[in-house]
């Protein structure tokens, strides 16, 4: 398993600089309850880390909410119906062909009913559908209640306009271009790696995202993605970030 002996040498390096990796978990896509749901919860009371689980709230009622009632997750916004709105280019739910009007509407309802169902386990954090949003539209989201805003990749800064702060994923282990499956334990290993060794040398930089999509992952990608997040999380260099206080990481560079 090179990837694995990739990361564990990388980690020690980052110890060795007296550097400390900071990581989270965010899963998407969630609407209802079902063995799938059953599954991630299973590895995230195995591996003790609270995740940001995006719901989409057109789908989800008082019987998801029910399902998580106790459980060490935090809920995120995502999007409405997470329908794509775009005729050509790239998918997205809040892209260039969304009036405001229509898009202010959608994000409202949408934080309202999280809200409604899920209470105080419910944070003020959007994650857009496909992680895109037309940039009028982020403008607009501490108006709307949202202080935090998540995509995927790199942010440009820790704030993405007054009053909003933005801590993305990274790392996604669902192949999408290929065989849409979990890309394997090792290959995990070896991109985080990969991504950690750029961060140690560039110099400090946000919390690194691990990202996961409940409904594509079988319970033999679950064992592999756990045993990745064991190996980084018992090296002495990591600290795995609650996403409960995600907001107070992501303001950090």
């Amino acid at each position: 398993m090179t990837g694995h002996r990739e990361l564990a040498g990388e980690l020690d390096r980052w110890s060795t600089a007296g550097l400390t990796v900071r990581a989270w978990w965010r899963d998407d896509d969630l609407s209802a309850p079902g063995p799938e749901l059953d599954r991630l919860l299973e590895h995230v009371r195995a591996l003790a880390v609270v995740p940001l689980l995006a719901v989409i709230p057109a789908g989800a009622g008082t019987v998801l909410a029910e399902r998580l009632d106790g459980e060490p997750v935090a809920i995120a916004v995502h999007g409405w119906s997470h329908a794509n709105h775009e005729r050509t280019g790239r998918k997205a739910e809040f892209g260039p062909s969304r009036p405001l009007d229509q898009a202010r509407s959608d994000l409202a309802r949408a934080r309202a009913r999280i809200r409604d169902l899920f209470g105080p386990r419910a944070a003020s954090v959007l994650v857009p559908p496909w992680n895109r949003i037309r940039p009028e539209f982020v403008a607009q989201l501490p108006g709307l209640g949202f202080d935090l805003l998540s995509t995927h990749g790199s942010r440009p800064s820790p704030g993405a306009v007054a009053g909003l702060v933005q801590i993305n994923t990274h790392l996604d282990v669902i192949a999408w271009r290929g065989d849409r499956r979990f890309i394997g334990a090792d290959a995990m290993a070896r991109e985080l790696a990969g991504r950690l060794a750029a961060r140690r040398t560039a110099g400090p930089a946000e919390p690194v995202g691990l990202l996961t999509h409940h409904l594509a992952m079988s319970p033999s990608d679950w064992s592999g993605f756990a045993r990745v997040c064991t190996a980084l999380m018992a090296h002495p260099a990591v600290r795995m970030i609650d996403s409960r206080e995600l907001r107070g990481a992501a303001g950090a560079a």
